[in-house]
């Protein structure tokens, strides 16, 4: 988005299965399914304050244990979850009413104060919360308790995707009472944490493992079959070899194991809304000068990575908006605007010797990754690419949460960096990259593609779906013409499976639902 939303997820276990939906709200015991559940996740988890958090992988974690006002079904409808709502008819006006069965954890009711409370923390600029810009994304002018079981949300324009916002955990309640109770302490351990969703976080092991109980005071305990859920930090053939002993359920597997497992009965391999591009530190003396840029654009053989590196079903980007995301009028929007950046490795050749002889020198960059096998793996061959285009590339390899900072604090040259798209438009890409946005973290600033981005969300075309559309596709011209940004694969994932495992269910647009997962015996 504007500024981020995450995901990356990064979304580290992208599953398509059936979701299950419990029991339906019947208590009887399911005696054919297995309690507890137990998956690998290839990044370590950074956040459980919803205000703070900006990955998948910590967005996943709080939608277990959290709840908002709505709910992603399996098709990314959202369905009522804390509270049910009206909408006035021309969409300006929202009124929810919680659930008067909602509480936290400690025993105290969910309120609509709660929200209140949320939604001001997370736009406080104290915060300092990538996530602020999600109220002024969604048209916000006003929100607002009007008592404990009403909250009111007033917009400028009507937002289409604003109730499926309401599923982010950007937008969760908080209790003030308790987070002010906890200080500077709160979520950073089991310890500093309540909860008002289907399960509770018993253990946080940072590196290693963390680990959800269910919630039986949750007002809809019965919809969870699982009893006991545990990510373990684990990745390669490790996991693997777990996996293959019956300790893991699931496994992402990196592209030198996929041909070896093929065959296997879990494998299952899918293409998922991530968007991996090499962010650009336009402060840098040699990514100021546009020809350098030019030359990583097109030095990037992005189908190689694809077919060759990754072989996990990610495909060659073809602009800064992934394939089968985002649709008007029921055509895709890549389809539309067709493909903004190739591979030519000659071009690159020859806007590396540009750039250099204007910056008087040749060009040494490092580039940042973090220290999963697959982005290891991605990292060693655009190191390729890009001395193959006459480039010196060092480099410097970190864990996610160290490069993220590292990236905020514009400690870096170039990195490998991922976007995780908070909803199914093309508006949660484009934002990323205005001048003020929170995750342009490259400092990328054209005018015409902020008047571009302005005029299509909050200028006389925002409210025509056509006029707006074009103005998206348009902005996406300028932002690669610019070379601000480098766009290298859609993630794909393939994973091992336990067969008997099902009910996750993954959203292009949003975080995956992990409430309803079954494991049968």
């Amino acid at each position: 988005m504007k500024k981020l939303f995450i995901l990356a997820l990064t979304c580290m276990l992208a599953l398509t299965m059936v979701a299950c939906g419990g029991n339906g709200g019947n208590d009887t015991p399911d005696t054919n399914t297995v309690k507890s559940v137990t998956l690998a996740t290839d990044t370590d988890l950074i956040s459980m304050d919803t205000s703070l958090a900006t990955d998948g992988t910590s967005f996943i974690a709080l939608t277990l244990c959290m709840a908002g006002l709505a709910e992603l079904d399996a098709n990314g409808t959202p369905m009522p979850d804390l509270a049910t709502w009206t909408v006035s008819e021309d969409g300006l006006n929202y009124e929810f009413k919680i659930r008067e069965d909602a509480k936290w954890s400690n025993g105290t009711p969910v309120t609509a104060y709660d929200f209140e409370y949320s939604w001001n923390r997370l736009i406080n600029p104290d915060t300092a919360a990538d996530y602020a810009f999600l109220i002024e994304t969604c048209y916000i002018t006003e929100f607002k308790a009007v008592d404990a079981a009403t909250f009111q949300v007033t917009m400028s324009q009507p937002c289409d995707f604003f109730l499926a916002l309401c599923a982010f955990p950007s937008l969760f309640p908080l209790n003030q009472e308790y987070v002010e109770s906890q200080g500077d302490q709160y979520a950073l351990s089991v310890d500093n944490m309540i909860y008002c969703g289907p399960y509770v976080m018993t253990e946080w092991n940072q590196n290693d493992h963390y680990s959800f109980a269910k919630n039986a005071d949750f007002y809809n305990a019965a919809a969870s079959e699982m009893e006991e859920i545990t990510f373990r930090y684990i990745q390669g053939q490790s996991a693997v070899l777990e996996y293959e002993s019956g300790n893991i359920d699931f496994v992402k597997l990196t592209s030198e194991l996929i041909d070896t497992y093929s065959s296997n009965e879990g494998f299952n391999k899918k293409l998922a809304g991530y968007l991996w591009y090499l962010s650009l530190y336009q402060p840098v003396e040699e990514l100021a000068n546009e020809n350098v840029r030019a030359a990583i654009f097109y030095a990037i053989d992005r189908e190689t990575i694809a077919d060759k590196v990754l072989k996990d079903g990610s495909v060659a980007a073809e602009g800064i908006v992934p394939v089968g995301f985002a649709f008007h009028n029921g055509v895709d929007y890549r389809e539309t605007q067709g493909k903004v950046c190739e591979f030519n490795l000659d071009l690159a050749k020859e806007y590396y010797a540009k750039g250099a002889a204007e910056l008087g020198h040749d060009v040494t960059l490092e580039l940042l990754y973090e220290d999963s096998d697959v982005s290891k793996n991605v990292a060693a061959y655009i190191q390729k690419c890009l001395q193959d285009a006459g480039f010196t590339i060092t480099m410097k390899c970190e864990p996610k949460k160290t490069r993220l900072s590292d990236m905020q604090n514009g400690d870096y040259q170039v990195a490998l960096h991922r976007w995780g798209p908070d909803y199914a438009d093309p508006q949660t890409y484009i934002d990323l990259f205005t001048t003020n946005a929170s995750n342009n973290y490259g400092k990328y600033h054209s005018e015409e593609y902020d008047a571009t981005v302005w005029e299509a969300e909050f200028g006389a075309s925002a409210a025509n779906s056509d006029a707006r559309w074009n103005l998206m596709l348009e902005a996406e011209k300028i932002l690669l013409g610019d070379y601000a940004v480098v766009p290298v694969y859609q993630n794909g994932e393939t994973n091992l499976i336990n067969p008997k495992l099902s009910g996750i269910e993954f959203h292009a647009g949003g975080v995956d639902n992990y409430r309803h997962m079954k494991l049968a015996k």
